[in-house]
Order: structure tokens, then C-alpha cells, then sequence
């Protein structure tokens, strides 16, 4: 049987400049401060939707022993950080969260993010559409905060694994069905052994 659609998740190569900026932990969602991440939101969706997804994205680095510090970026709060409006520090990360242009592309394929990882190997910048997260969302018959997040995950997982490979199994797999979205097995959507040690090393070279 063929599904409508099937969700894939990409990732691209680009060269990305970066530039200091101040540091101020304003916004931010979840104590720790191992890694500073950027949320700009012009999808305009629900905040009780994003704190959830970014909660859950959270949860998938626990294991690798990596606290993210997420800094609100919403266009529309009068709140907003002042470090918003200036270029990313080089050890911040940034997540767009958009409206895709269209739902599908090609028919059936439906990507739900992508990132970008420099020549010099540092991913900086992580785009989620929204609208394709919400539509995947509606065919699994799945929260679509649990999807946001774990779309977000994967997006970070890119950027801080420094690289646009895609795993056979678990999160970083390149291709999600409907199915597999809606059975909602845990192996399914945490990082692979292989991807947890990886970025532990990272982490501790960092250090």
C-alpha cells in the first residue's frame, strides 16, 4: 500500500560566516549551558507547541550527556532578547523554524528540515518547516509537538555531529514513514550508539 507521503529529512553543505555577539542567557528553556541554541519562529506556532518540542529535542541529547540552552527568538515577543538581532557567537547554534513554500515535492517526497555544516566542518544553522511537520503530523495521527521536536533533533543532530550523513537506523535516519511516526517505537527515534559516542568525543574535545 502506498503511503501519501513519505517525510525525508536532508541535510545540505554550505559555507556559513559567523560573528561574535553577546552573551546573555535570556530566553532560555532549559538550564545548562554545554550548548546556546537560537530558536527564530516565523511559522508562527503555538508557543505551548514549541516549548514541548524543544523539551522532547532536548531529551534525545541526554543520553550523550549534552544540555541544550534554548534563547526564544520569536519575531512577535515583545520580550525578545536583544542578543536576537545580532550574528550568532561562533559556539551558537541557530534553528529556523518556517513555512515551506509547499507541502510535497516530487509528488511524495516531503522534506521536514535541513541543515548546514561548513567547509571547516561546524554546523551553525538548522531549518524545520513547519507546515511539513504539521501535515506528516496529521496523516500518523501523532501530537505534532512530539514531531516538531524530534524534527528538531535531528536537525541539531546534524549541525552538532558536523556532518550531513544520515544513519541506517534510529533518528538520524534519512527517511520517516507514516507508520513509523505512528508506531512511535523508542529505538526509532534516538541517536544510534555509534552517533552518541560521537558526539561525546566532540563534547569532550571541546571541553
Amino acid at each position: 500500500m502506498r503511503v501519501p507521503f513519505v517525510a525525508t529529512i536532508t541535510a545540505g553543505l554550505a559555507f556559513v560566516g559567523h560573528a561574535a555577539g553577546p552573551a546573555d542567557a535570556a530566553g532560555a528553556v532549559t538550564a545548562g549551558l554545554d550548548v546556546t541554541v537560537r530558536v527564530y519562529d516565523t511559522a508562527a506556532t503555538p508557543r505551548a507547541t514549541t516549548r514541548r518540542a524543544l523539551e522532547l529535542a532536548s531529551g534525545a541529547f541526554a543520553p550523550a550527556s549534552i544540555q541544550l540552552a534554548w534563547v526564544a527568538c520569536d519575531t512577535a515577543d515583545a520580550a525578545r532578547p536583544s542578543r536576537c538581532d545580532t550574528p550568532p557567537r561562533p559556539d551558537e547554534l541557530v534553528v529556523r523554524m518556517i513555512s515551506a513554500s509547499s507541502l510535497t515535492v516530487d509528488g511524495d517526497s516531503l522534506p521536514l528540515g535541513d541543515a548546514l555544516v561548513d567547509r571547516r566542518g561546524r554546523g551553525v544553522l538548522a531549518t524545520v518547516y513547519v507546515n511539513r511537520v504539521r501535515a506528516l503530523a496529521g496523516v500518523a495521527n501523532v501530537d505534532v509537538a512530539t514531531l516538531l521536536g524530534r524534527t528538531i533533533a535531528h536537525e541539531l543532530g546534524h549541525l552538532l555531529l558536523a556532518t550531513t550523513a544520515h544513519g541506517r537506523h534510529g533518528l538520524m535516519r534519512p527517511v520517516w514513514t507514516p507508520a513509523e511516526v505512528r508506531r512511535g517505537h523508542p529505538p526509532d527515534w534516538s541517536f544510534a550508539p555509534r552517533e552518541l559516542s560521537a558526539l561525546r568525543a566532540r563534547f569532550r574535545h571541546r571541553a
